[in-house]
């Protein structure tokens, strides 16, 4: 990682305009995470990946792609890298929440080979104060 400061600021910036109904990270946020050898960042021109890794199990905390390059696949191609570098560093599962109402995410991740484990009711307070639950989702890489 060349720049962990620069890094962390484009990775907060795109986070605060990308219409995502949860708090976007504060830059201070991503410095913290990035700071960490656990830490898996996927970054291309079109958005990021970011997860940490525990052992032999990854969670993927969240892929951002910028509002004019969704529906053309740079979310699968940040989800594929991710799992490629997973695999590179011995993981051999993959969770992550997702909002039960992030109908688009969803469908990305059961294409994907993610499936349902777990469900939180209510997990999620969205920048409106509705509230939405979290799915867990896994997917094994072995």
């Amino acid at each position: 990682m060349a720049d962990p400061a620069a890094l962390a600021n484009r990775l907060a910036q795109l986070h605060a305009r990308s219409g995502l109904l949860l708090r976007p990270w504060s830059e201070q946020e991503y410095q913290d995470l990035l700071a960490l050898d656990r830490t898996i960042v996927t970054e291309t021109n079109a958005g990021f990946a970011i997860g940490q890794i525990i052992a032999t199990e990854a969670e993927l905390l969240m892929i951002v792609v910028e509002p004019d390059r969704r529906k053309v696949g740079a979310g699968r191609t940040l989800l594929d890298t991710f799992e490629d570098r997973c695999r590179k560093r011995n993981v051999t599962e993959i969770f992550l929440e997702v909002g039960e109402s992030n109908q688009a995410a969803r469908r990305l991740y059961s294409k994907a080979g993610f499936h349902q484990v777990g469900l939180r009711k209510n997990y999620y307070t969205q920048t409106d104060n509705t509230k939405d639950s979290a799915v867990i989702l896994l997917k094994n890489l072995r």
